[in-house]
């Protein structure tokens, strides 16, 4: 099949300029934030930001592993968009850097690298996990294992668009596609326990894993879900996208919200149910100060608004209304994430806050910065790749593709 580029499209572009925009308007708000707030609130709204993008583009890899794993016939078509939003996952390494800087100041976002800690017993009990050296040693290797994922997966996928009938890209994939969703498991939950939940160190949950997981997946479906409708109503890849892929999109987006829900609740009803304090910690904080209406908002957001729009199958084939679900569905990720940072950094990081409600535009500002990088990367990424993955040898299953 001929080649489908589309870096120099006005859709293209008008990404290019939008994330130029953003970044550059998130680059002064971060800056303001750190004059008028000082670094504390700086780097929890830098590392809202940077985990919203960077979990997403990780997971975007995962998406693609996921379908070559399965040997998806009709992702074929649209496996691609997702993959031309990793472009961010090579230089995850040096977004990084800013939390470890923080982390080696004396104003420090994690509770367990301060001097005091020395002095908590159940802090210490974990000192052999939770210290600065470890810290950084973990980083390093998430930030690798990411770009090895990132160069094998989608560097085959890209491989076999220059192979012709050549699948031998394509087949390394199938046979190895499993150990990186196995290493993109253990990595995105490790990371999730270092960035997110050691921001409050005396508390801990054994499914917070799955609970990250899920956020950031249901999000990627999100994006791959707008970028997939964009195209196709600007025109492009109306010979590979059919009715049958949208409503696929949307039994995904249904399905992953769903699932997040479950997981949720079933982290908060088993911490309830068993009522320990170092437990319950988490919940009461969050149960009050005004946190409490973000918890209310998730429910509605992340659960009942997704559920209810995508519950009918007719619906699922109607992009506008896909796309609305879509741009809840990410909204409702910035809260959660939101949900889990501010308070824990409120608590004993950001001066005069106490554990009350520490939100306003000063969070959307990591957000707004990283949301521009992520669309440069992924502008450059459309520049230089096909826009579908014209040689797979199951394209013609996703052109073909009813239900």
């Amino acid at each position: 099949m001929s080649n489908v580029s589309l870096g120099s499209t006005p859709l293209i572009g008008k990404m290019n300029k939008i994330g130029t925009v953003l970044a550059a308007l998130g680059a002064v708000g971060l800056g303001a934030v750190f004059a008028l707030h000082g670094q504390e609130r700086f780097f929890a709204d830098y590392l809202l930001g940077f985990w919203f993008f960077a979990g997403i583009s990780v997971t975007m890899v995962f998406f693609s592993a996921l379908q070559f794993l399965a040997r998806a016939g009709w992702s074929s078509a649209i496996r691609r968009i997702a993959e031309n939003f990793t472009g961010m996952v090579p230089f995850l390494a040096i977004g990084i850097i800013p939390i470890i800087f923080n982390l080696l100041s004396h104003h420090s976002i994690y509770e367990w690298s301060h001097e005091s800690a020395a002095t908590d017993p159940i802090i210490q009990k974990k000192a052999a996990y939770l210290n600065t050296t470890a810290f950084m040693i973990r980083m390093a290797v998430y930030a690798i294992f990411w770009i090895w994922m990132h160069r094998f997966v989608v560097g085959n996928s890209l491989k076999q668009d220059a192979s012709g009938s050549d699948i031998t890209p394509t087949r390394k994939n199938w046979k190895r596609a499993a150990p990186w969703v196995l290493v993109y498991a253990l990595s995105i939950t490790f990371a999730s326990f270092d960035l997110l939940m050691s921001l409050e160190p005396h508390w801990f949950s054994t499914i917070w894993g799955v609970y990250t997981f899920a956020g950031h997946f249901v999000g990627a479906l999100a994006i791959v879900t707008i970028m997939t409708v964009a195209l196709y109503n600007n025109g492009h890849l109306r010979e590979y996208i059919t009715p049958e892929h949208f409503h696929d999109l949307g039994k995904l987006m249904f399905a992953f919200s769903v699932f997040w829900t479950y997981i949720a609740f079933s982290q908060y009803f088993i911490i309830w149910y068993a009522n320990l304090p170092e437990e319950t910690i988490y919940f009461a904080t969050r149960n009050m100060y005004g946190w409490e209406h973000f918890g209310v908002a998730l429910v509605i957001l992340h659960f009942v608004v997704p559920f209810m729009v995508l519950l009918r199958q007719d619906v699922k084939r109607k992009t506008r209304i896909l796309v609305v679900a879509a741009a809840i569905i990410l909204l409702s990720h910035f809260l959660d994430l939101a949900y889990i940072i501010m308070p824990a950094v409120s608590k004993h990081a950001i001066p005069d806050a106490h554990g009350h409600v520490v939100f306003g535009w000063q969070e959307f500002t990591g957000w707004m910065f990283f949301a521009g990088i992520f669309m440069i990367m992924a502008v450059r990424q459309y520049a230089k790749n096909n826009a579908v993955a014209i040689n797979d040898p199951l394209i013609h299953e996703a052109v073909e593709y009813t239900s």
